[in-house]
């Protein structure tokens, strides 16, 4: 069986209403698609800490997940159109257009990292189900 994949999807972010814009002011990103590749350098596995006495006497061990919201960023992320602030009212337009540019964003853009990671872990995590078998 031979499948058609796409390399690259694109999506309209609804940070800030953005959907509501002319489409010619809208944010859009551009990012890679889902392969097992990314999904095995993004998606983080659970890690087993041991605590131990000062004798070296286990207390008990715990399991600690870290999500990265940068690996997500930095591996899927291709482009971002649209974007951009100023500093004040005569500075100069900053674009925003791949990963480094939103991490060094305002604070104002956290909800749209929040969006975008939330997309992508999504993506990461979604399987297509052969329904025949």
């Amino acid at each position: 069986m031979i499948k058609t994949i796409s390399k690259e999807k694109t999506y309209i972010p609804t940070f800030d209403k953005n959907r509501d814009l002319p489409s010619n002011e809208q944010i859009t990103v551009t990012y890679k698609a889902a392969t097992i590749e990314l999904k095995n350098k993004i998606v983080l596995h659970p890690t087993a800490i041991g605590d131990f006495d000062e004798t070296g006497r286990s207390r008990g061990m715990k399991i600690e997940f870290k999500v990265d919201d940068e690996a997500y960023l930095r591996n899927m992320l291709i482009k971002i159109s649209g974007a951009g602030y100023k500093e004040d009212e005569n500075g100069e337009t900053k674009y925003i257009r791949d990963a480094s540019g939103l991490l060094k964003a305002p604070i104002c853009f956290e909800p749209l990292v929040t969006e975008l990671v939330q997309l992508f872990r999504e993506e990461l995590n979604t399987a297509a189900v052969d329904e025949k078998n």
